[in-house]
């Protein structure tokens, strides 16, 4: 213990330009942070950038040309970064593919209509979920030969679905 105590109170002691060693790398690490996220604190990654209708149109025409490969559909936004392109898509555009125009109307989804198709996907995963369940006790109840039968057939059996 008095080696610490020796040590924080060298660390405490005021240096020949006035400040102590502790302050010195907190105001460097500030520093640091502030370089990166700008000095104003504002993330320099891009942020508060709004995307524009037009990048919503091309957004959607991209995922529906080329399915959901953000890696790919990003590089035709600068200045956006990955999880910007794909956090707009998921959360703002997923089901607004009227954007697109008249001819792909019906794909979008009124908020009434979704809520009820999540509240059927979730009831039918629920069930699925239960008679993946009761075929792996079944398969893991005639297994007699090996010790871990359960994690093997839980591992075919989502291979298979």
């Amino acid at each position: 213990m008095e080696c610490n105590e020796e040590r924080s109170s060298q660390n405490d002691q005021p240096n020949k330009l006035g400040g102590s060693k502790k302050q010195k790398k907190k105001n460097e690490y500030d520093y640091h942070r502030k370089k990166r996220r700008g000095m104003d604190g504002s993330n320099s990654k891009k942020s508060g950038q709004r995307f524009t209708e037009e990048e919503d149109r091309l957004i959607l025409q991209l995922v529906l040309n080329n399915g959901p490969k953000f890696q790919k559909i990003h590089r035709h936004f600068p200045g956006k970064t990955l999880a910007m392109v794909k956090n707009r898509y998921y959360k703002h555009l997923r089901f607004r593919w009227e954007l697109l125009g008249q001819n792909y109307k019906h794909l979008s989804v009124p908020q009434e209509q979704l809520e009820t198709l999540c509240e059927q996907q979730k009831k039918v995963s629920n069930i699925l979920n239960a008679e993946k369940d009761d075929l792996i006790t079944q398969i893991t109840s005639r297994t007699t030969l090996l010790s871990n039968a359960r994690m093997l057939v839980e591992y075919i059996v989502e291979q298979l679905l």
